[in-house]
């Protein structure tokens, strides 16, 4: 904990969520200046530390995640004796594997070890620019790998707070929708570097929190191959359609979904971003 004294009582007060100070004897609020800070690294360091910690927290509030309830329960048998209790939201069966939606967890239990291998091996193609510290939360982070006593092989990732598959939020009006197809794009950008194509862009594989207006790629990653055509971008639209309320409207985004992907994903970027300024004034993101 970081302590400070009260400038009116002198009284020891504890650092609050915004930075601030509140004396709980006089009542007083006071913020630190930069004369606060001199000759004190210890003090500006282990402040830093305070507000990393803090972040981190949010970030991992699950009780501000309303949305998610239990609507099954499933265990296995762990191969070392103990046993794996999924308590889940949704379950997405897939040809050789499950994807369970959990509280915390986003977890997959395939039939044998070489699904298991592919998954793993294409999400380790996955490259990002060095500047860009943000794509890397857009893509599935290993929390666990196990063996079940069965045989078969599960793999848990991080699922942050308020993330769900975009097909719970369907149908979207036209201002909702805009910045998920932003989002499919930014992945397909982060695929195009990486030089993959993910193969299986569907409503099950996006998931977006709609709160923060992230998006991040879950769904089948056994699929994935080198680029060879723009079979993502395609999905994409076919994907926007399929939870649009109405996919005609504006008629820049209509035009949009409904002509052929540009080359690559980037240039594909730039015509969205057109749609975004012609057809809806901008990058007004309208909260869910």
């Amino acid at each position: 904990m970081v302590h400070y004294k009260c400038r009116n009582c002198g009284g020891e007060v504890n650092i609050g969520e915004s930075g601030g100070f509140l004396c709980p004897y006089c009542g007083s609020k006071s913020f630190m200046s930069d004369a606060d800070f001199k000759g004190n690294e210890i003090f500006r360091k282990k402040l830093v530390e305070y507000y990393k910690a803090e972040a981190d927290n949010k970030e991992y509030d699950y009780d501000s995640d309303t949305l998610w309830q239990c609507n099954g329960e499933e265990s296995f048998a762990l191969e070392n004796g103990q046993n794996l209790n999924i308590k889940y939201m949704h379950k997405y069966n897939y040809d050789s594997f499950s994807c369970y939606l959990a509280k915390e967890s986003v977890v997959y239990i395939f039939d044998n070890e070489k699904e298991k291998r592919a998954f793993l091996t294409n999400l380790s193609r996955l490259d990002f620019p060095e500047a860009d510290t943000k794509l890397p939360r857009c893509f599935p982070k290993l929390k666990m790998d196990v063996d079940l006593k069965n045989g078969k092989k599960v793999l848990a990732f991080i699922r942050r707070p308020n993330f769900y598959p975009v097909e719970l939020f369907a149908p979207l009006e036209s201002v909702h929708l805009a910045w998920v197809i932003s989002r499919m794009e930014n992945l397909c950008c982060a695929l195009k570097f990486s030089g993959i194509e993910f193969g299986r862009f569907d409503m099950t594989a996006v998931w977006i929190n709609p709160i923060t207006h992230e998006g991040a790629l879950f769904g089948d990653w056994t699929k994935v191959k080198d680029i060879s055509d723009t079979k993502d971008l395609t999905d994409i639209r076919r994907t926007a359609i399929e939870i649009a309320e109405n996919a005609r409207n504006p008629i820049e985004m209509y035009e949009f979904l409904n002509t052929k992907p540009k080359t690559d994903a980037y240039q594909d970027f730039s015509s969205w971003d057109e749609v975004i300024e012609k057809g809806f004034g901008g990058h007004k993101f309208k909260k869910m």
